[in-house]
């Protein structure tokens, strides 16, 4: 015996179930069919039906949802912009956070552009806002200022909205009494997460931690189109890290968001399972089983996508560079179809995992 591991056989498993539903299309009407039929089999695994059952509580008797609960908690005045805090009520007592940045010119220059700008893992919406709300952050944007890429949209006149996704920010779960033991003070700070928590007991229960993250993002999409000054048909989304992660999810499963921004996240599932081991909330039962990151991607086609990977960043797996360039290769096959080939853009800037902010003039240009 060499080893006792169980890696020889989950490689073989991959190898015998894995891609069921992988991107094969040969024309546009093969894409669609392809589509619709990978996106009802993600939503069924990740439990959708399941939530939107559960969300069926907060409707009227007649079948009718009533009004989103959306609440203004506090507006302030930054240099050349509003900030206002607001929380939605996405299911039946649970409440999402978030910021809305407003240009200051919104009145005078009418509908503007839209983009929802998703944290990182070891963010929340405070540092992507670049609001000073305790020591952590302050010293995380001292440390990667590239990071409030909500505050460098807002700038470039963009409404910008940014959200604390479950288990991030003021999203925390109660710390377990486990970890609780081995911390020092059985502390969180504002930067930690409980997203493994989370897709646990949301497995359990019949559903996943992708689910609801994109259920809340789903809600928050519309109240982004009830606002008078955003125009419907110009909402994107941008993300870095595990934000990267939100953006690809809700622009691959809602067509309303018409450009993603991916920074620091395409890479293999096979590589993250078998290499990098990313957080447990990247995945849910039976992913693996229909779809590869660039599948889910392609489904974005012919929408605009822009990806960016650092060149040393340590999550693009044990192939260095050459994994995600194999992803958007597999990615780039959809918008040909299409013809839309300079719809996608992918940049690899030299340096590791962080958010470069090279995709600015992409987003003036195609949204």
């Amino acid at each position: 015996m060499e080893h006792y591991s169980y890696v020889d056989f989950f490689r073989k498993v991959y190898g015998q179930r894995g891609r069921k539903l992988s991107f094969c299309a040969q024309n546009e009407t093969e894409f669609r069919e392809w589509k619709d039929g990978l996106r009802t089999a993600l939503a069924e695994k990740m439990g959708i039906p399941a939530i939107h059952e559960l969300a069926c509580v907060v409707q009227r008797e007649d079948g009718v949802k009533t009004q989103q609960s959306v609440q203004e908690l506090e507006i302030v005045q930054e240099n050349g912009y509003i900030r206002k805090k607001m929380a939605i009520e996405t299911l039946p007592g649970v409440h999402m956070p978030f910021f809305i940045l407003l240009p200051d010119n919104i009145r005078d220059s009418g509908k503007s552009a839209a983009i929802l700008a998703f944290p990182a893992h070891g963010a929340n919406k405070d540092t992507v806002a670049g609001v000073i709300t305790g020591p952590e952050v302050k010293r995380k944007l001292e440390k990667t200022p590239a990071e409030c890429y909500g505050k460098e949209f807002v700038k470039r006149g963009y409404v910008v909205l940014c959200p604390d996704l479950p288990g991030f920010g003021e999203r925390l779960e109660m710390l377990p009494a486990e970890d609780a033991s081995f911390m020092p003070k059985g502390q969180q700070t504002p930067l930690d997460s409980t997203c493994k928590n989370l897709s646990l007991t949301s497995q359990a229960l019949g559903f996943s931690l992708t689910g609801l993250m994109l259920w809340d993002m789903c809600r928050l999409l519309d109240y982004v189109q009830t606002l008078p000054y955003v125009e419907k048909e110009r909402i994107g989304c941008a993300g870095f890290s595990g934000g990267g992660q939100a953006a690809m999810w809700l622009a691959a499963m809602d067509d309303r968001i018409r450009l993603a921004v991916i920074s620091g996240y395409v890479h293999g599932y096979y590589e993250s399972m078998f290499h990098s081991h990313l957080c447990c909330c990247n995945y849910f039962p039976g992913l693996w089983e229909l779809a590869d990151i660039s599948d889910i991607c392609a489904l974005i086609a012919p929408r605009p996508l822009y990806i960016e990977n650092g060149s040393t960043d340590v999550e693009n797996g044990s192939k260095g560079i050459a994994g995600p360039k194999e992803q958007v290769e597999k990615i780039r096959e959809a918008y040909t179809l299409f013809q839309t080939q300079d719809n996608i853009k992918f940049t690899v800037p030299e340096g590791g995992h962080a958010w470069y902010g090279t995709c600015y003039d992409f987003v003036a240009q195609k949204l």
